[in-house]
């Protein structure tokens, strides 16, 4: 349902993939040919697209690349990524317009051959998801729900480490009250990738990655605004985990990053990073900082996206986040468990410069609970463990500061099969409209709602679900003051994929958490917070 002709789909993402697959044959080819006369093309492919399409020329009398050589998209020079005597691989360049391509040689100019320039409209609203690969194994899924009652157009383009800026040459339509399911893999394999969702129309956007067969996955909502600064509580490269920090650039400039990292014992400041127009770049975080937990400020020139991604014993369990733009004196947290064989931990970065005095309050099933306050030093990082706090309990978390600090929570559980977990940042404040754009009640999965409920009135709270078929809605609940409410997602909604818009009378938090493989792997993340009104 996410393409009005699937032929036409189809027949795009074959040949996007062809082409990319066509490059990394050809570029290992060392270049054996000289040019014997003027050029000639023979084809293009494709014959349109927009700014940063990848395009394949064939013909013949190319010859190597040397000065006076070059390739005009109607006038306009284009820079080539492999040159052979009998293939070129560019992109569209920046300000190309409908017209002919020419390949330019010291010998002669080819034949021109027609290339449409194809300008999608100005998006309504953009996504930005820094994290995503196609490579050793993961597979990359982007979810997009759509709440409205008219269908929605969505044009993505594909921030990637090894090529740039790659946008996809269709479009993609949800349908009103609906959800839809990308599969990055089938569009661009073999590559660390970014993400750029244009929609004409407001929708909620995810990104999910598997690994290891599916055994397990991490996940994550995306942001609609770049920042030049983000801030990370939670990371950590001792006991086995590797960090990773990924930094998609969307513009069409260079950004200049300089990263610290906020150990127990202090700062740590690395060599700025480059990160190019259009392109994904990733930074492993032991390489700068050995055996220690550690929190990240990532601050860049322009503006930017960041995630972070960590694993642990040899990838058998992963969890990812993205980042807060700004530190803040409060926080809230759905989801938290100390039972059922789960470990719940909280996180928290001070990045001030200033102590900070830390208050942290549990809101149980059964009504708040608070612990000591107690002080953070300056550009240091913190961690609590849930059960030295409310042992056997199901758990939502406010925090609250006299400075202005980021908080995180981290999940961890074993099934018998290895240690699995998830993670995600808070929400600075609760919000009266919550949306997720991942959820699935078949294919093995587990889906819970985890509605936390701040106000010190009962909040009301009327949730829709957003399935492939159309919207369904779900019982409207009350959850009691200071406290938190799960909801199992299958018993509203069985055997379906669906996105889900939550609306309540009052201000809330809410997360999703999901589990496959009975609980071998698991996921989480928060919603979009649209409205605190």
């Amino acid at each position: 349902m996410s393409e009005k002709s699937p032929w036409k789909r189809w027949k795009s993402i074959l040949t996007l993939s062809q082409v990319i697959l066509l490059f990394m044959l050809v570029s290992a080819v060392t270049p054996c040919f000289s040019q014997s006369g003027a050029p000639k093309i023979n084809q293009i492919i494709p014959s349109q697209g927009r700014v940063g399409t990848p395009v394949a020329i064939t013909g013949e009398n190319f010859g190597l690349l040397m000065p006076g050589c070059s390739v005009t998209f109607n006038g306009t020079p284009a820079s080539p990524i492999t040159w052979q005597n009998t293939y070129i691989f560019t992109q569209v360049p920046e300000g190309a317009t409908t017209g002919p391509v020419v390949v330019h040689t010291p010998l002669g100019d080819s034949n021109g051959v027609l290339f449409t320039v194809t300008n999608p409209p100005a998006p309504n609203q953009q996504w930005f998801l820094a994290e995503g690969c196609t490579a050793y194994g993961f597979e990359t899924y982007i979810l997009m729900g759509n709440p409205n009652d008219k269908d929605a157009t969505v044009n993505i383009v594909y921030n990637t480490e090894q090529y740039g800026r790659i946008p996809r040459p269709t479009s993609i339509t949800i349908p009103a009250g609906s959800r839809v399911t990308l599969r990055v893999n089938d569009d661009i394999p073999n590559v660390n990738v970014s993400t750029t969702v244009n929609s004409d129309s407001e929708i909620v956007c995810e990104r999910a990655m598997y690994w290891n067969n599916r055994v397990e996955g991490h996940e994550s909502i995306g942001v609609t605004t770049p920042s030049q600064k983000w801030y990370f509580a939670e990371g950590c490269t001792a006991w086995g985990y590797e960090t990773w920090l990924l930094l998609q650039n969307p513009q069409t400039q260079a950004a200049t990053v300089k990263i610290t990292y906020m150990t127990p014992s202090g700062k740590i400041e690395r060599a700025p990073v480059s990160v190019g127009a259009g392109q994904r770049v990733t930074v492993q975080v032991s390489g700068d900082v050995a055996s220690s937990d550690v929190s990240a400020l990532v601050e860049s020139d322009i503006n930017i996206i960041c995630e972070r991604s960590m694993y642990w014993n040899e990838r058998r369990g992963g969890h990812n986040s993205i980042g807060a733009t700004g530190g803040s004196k409060t926080w809230y947290l759905a989801e938290g468990s100390t039972t059922q064989g789960f470990e719940s931990w909280l996180l928290l970065q001070n990045p001030s410069d200033k102590s900070a005095k830390v208050e942290v309050t549990w809101m149980t099933r059964v009504g708040p609970k608070k612990m000591p306050a107690f002080n953070m030093p300056p550009g240091t990082r913190h961690s609590i463990s849930f059960a030295s706090q409310v042992p056997s309990e199901e758990t939502g978390v406010y925090v609250s500061s006299d400075q202005e600090i980021v908080a995180e929570r981290a999940m961890y559980w074993n099934n018998g099969t290895g240690i699995a977990g998830h993670e995600t940042i808070g929400a600075p404040e609760p919000a009266t409209e919550i949306y997720f754009g991942e959820g699935s009640t078949a294919w093995g999965f587990e889906t819970f709602l985890c509605l936390l409920n701040p106000n010190d009135k009962p909040a009301k709270v009327e949730i829709t679900y957003l399935t492939s078929k159309g919207p369904v809605n779900g019982l409207t609940r009350s959850i009691g003051p200071e406290s938190r409410m799960t909801i199992n997602v299958a018993s509203e909604v069985p055997d379906s994929d669906t996105s889900v818009r939550i609306k309540a009378d009052k201000p809330i938090m809410a997360e999703r958490a999901m589990y496959w493989n009975g609980r071998g792997g698991g996921h989480v993340s928060i919603g979009f917070m649209k409205s605190s009104s």
